[in-house]
């Protein structure tokens, strides 16, 4: 009889119970609010950030157990600011004192022992147990509720009320569930189980700080029994890139058990909240507990086009009504009119070769580690504006939502890239079927994220992690449900699925002789050159001139920021 794997070393499982990947956005009560679109004062978000209780151990037979019971006595443990690393907290962290473990940076070698794998190391793999406590507020009476983790590194099971709730991997994207059926009246216990490291580990093999525990904010938020789960803002310009066509396609999800009626209306406002578009509904008959898809879409005359250089931004809003004419809920996003294209051989964005003038970033603060807040953001994004920088590779792994918002706001190109770096097994996992969900998920779920945001103009598989079927079906997602992005990954440029050549550290020789491979269409964009590590940084001139001679090379990202 085969042996049950545990879910942390088992690649089949990524998931437990999470909901499906959606667009950013939350429900607010009305157009103003909506309009303002300030997610975090939502009434129907509530911040779960704050102090919670903690307790550490080096592995999971030596975990505390039973701690997910609200009798269980924590009032001993430790507090834990969250969102934080574990391996930040401590007397004297300036110093190198950490409390319960130690950051780890590693490059292509993995952080542990890859003997077991896709097994982990099990007398060194600390394990984290928050707990905390909640309310819900009573006006959310008869609302579906949801929590949502924008970040835990790299594994972690939930509780509510002694329940088991779910299980999830991927450190770089969100894991929501559904607590409705979970919660009382009064209060409530939420009780988290951290792993340090898991199978998911074994893809998140970057050249950076390893560092574990709730890193990034933690909320509860909930939604009318009808809801506008998920929707995408398309938009079309025309052949001369003057006039749009923007088409909404929203997922309307009925919670209830019997069948109902709701309307959606579509809304485009101008910078001084000006209405841009006389406003679409449409209604639909919704069954019981399911989805239904509805599209809407509108002619925008000349609108202000976005890019780097000129962040042009609109206002949709979303509008769900019930059959009386009730408002449900609003949900709102930022549009960036604008088209990303390929032609001529050509990177273009509304029609023009854009020359990418880019850096590889990580998200990373030189005193909070992985928590990364607005002030620390805004102060890179300000920083590379001023030295002429126009665009970013998230390298090499989603950012938090917010860093999209800012890029949007700003004006900077992202390339969007997977959290899938295997580079100490280089292309094992990617040619072992066992592995094809967790590559799928972490690149669909990036792509379902970020798909509103004009800032992403392309989408990257990940970084050196060889090359093999599981990058193929990830791209041949990408290009089925996302023709409007061309898709990078390194190191696949021979192969035809990319659409963007994007070589790391090439010589200038190498490049120039890129750009002339006869019947060659795809642009060359150096995914990563001019390391930046020491003295170092030098020909840039000569690179720069390659650029300015053949329009088929259009910069890079320099390594890295």
């Amino acid at each position: 009889m085969t042996q049950r794997r545990n879910d942390w070393e088992n690649p089949r499982v990524v998931g437990r119970n999470k909901e499906a990947a959606h667009a950013t956005s939350i429900p607010y009560a009305d157009a103003a609010q909506a309009l303002r679109g300030d997610r975090t004062a939502s009434p129907f978000r509530l911040s779960l950030n704050g102090d919670w209780r903690f307790h550490w151990d080096a592995n999971p037979s030596v975990a505390i157990q039973g701690f997910e019971d609200p009798a269980f006595d924590v009032s001993t443990w430790d507090t834990i600011p969250v969102p934080s690393n574990w391996e930040l907290i401590g007397p004297d962290i300036q110093r190198g004192i950490a409390k319960y473990d130690v950051p780890m940076y590693t490059n292509v070698q993995y952080p542990f022992p890859i003997d077991r794998l896709p097994g982990v190391p099990e007398d060194d793999n600390p394990v984290g147990a928050y707990r905390h406590t909640f309310t819900i507020p009573e006006s959310w009476d008869g609302r579906r509720l949801f929590i949502t983790f924008d970040g835990v590194d790299s594994a972690f099971y939930l509780w509510v009320n002694g329940k088991m709730v779910g299980y999830s991997e991927d450190s770089r994207l969100p894991a929501e569930f559904d607590l409705t059926n979970y919660v009382q009246p009064g209060e409530n216990t939420l009780a988290v189980r951290v792993y340090r490291w898991s199978n998911g580990s074994y893809l998140e093999d970057q050249d950076f700080w390893r560092l574990s525990g709730i890193y990034r904010d933690v909320y509860l938020w909930s939604a009318p029994p009808v809801h506008v789960r998920d929707f995408w803002a398309r938009t079309d310009l025309d052949a001369d890139y003057k006039d749009a066509n923007l088409v909404v396609r929203a997922k309307i999800r009925n919670f209830q058990n019997q069948v109902a009626q709701a309307s959606l209306q579509m809304e485009l406002f101008d910078a001084a909240g000006q209405p841009v578009i006389d406003a679409v509904t449409e209604s639909v008959n919704l069954f019981d507990d399911i989805e239904h898809m509805l599209e809407l879409s509108a002619p925008v005359t000349n609108p202000a086009k976005w890019s780097a250089e000129h962040p042009n931004l609109y206002t949709l809003l979303l509008t769900l009504r019930d059959a009386a004419g009730t408002v449900l809920e609003v949900q709102s996003c930022k549009v960036g009119f604008r088209k990303v294209e390929i032609s001529d051989g050509q990177l273009k964005v509304n029609g023009v070769r854009i020359r990418i003038g880019g850096v590889n970033r990580h998200e990373h603060d030189p005193i909070t580690g992985h928590t990364v807040g607005d002030e620390s953001m805004i102060e890179d994004i300000l920083i590379m504006k001023r030295h002429n920088v126009n665009a970013v590779r998230t390298s090499h792994y989603p950012n938090h939502p917010r860093w999209y918002e800012l890029c949007d706001e700003y004006g900077l190109y992202v390339m969007d890239e997977a959290n899938i770096e295997s580079h100490g097994v280089w292309d094992k996992l990617t040619k072992d079927p066992e592995w094809e969900t967790a590559f799928l998920e972490r690149v669909t779920r990036m792509v379902e994220r970020d798909k509103n945001h004009a800032c992403v103009i392309s989408w990257s598989l990940g970084n050196e992690s060889g090359f093999g079927p599981n990058h193929e079906v990830c791209a041949e997602w990408c290009h089925r449900n996302d023709p409007t992005r061309p898709v990078h990954y390194h190191p696949a440029e021979d192969d035809p699925c990319i659409d963007i050549l994007g070589p790391m550290y090439p010589s200038v020789q190498k490049i120039i002789d890129m750009a002339q491979v006869p019947g060659e269409t795809r642009p060359v964009i150096m995914c990563e050159y001019a390391h930046s590590m020491g003295n170092s940084t030098g020909n840039l001139q000569e690179y720069w001139q390659v650029v300015e001679d053949f329009p088929r090379v259009q910069g890079g990202f320099i390594w890295d920021w």
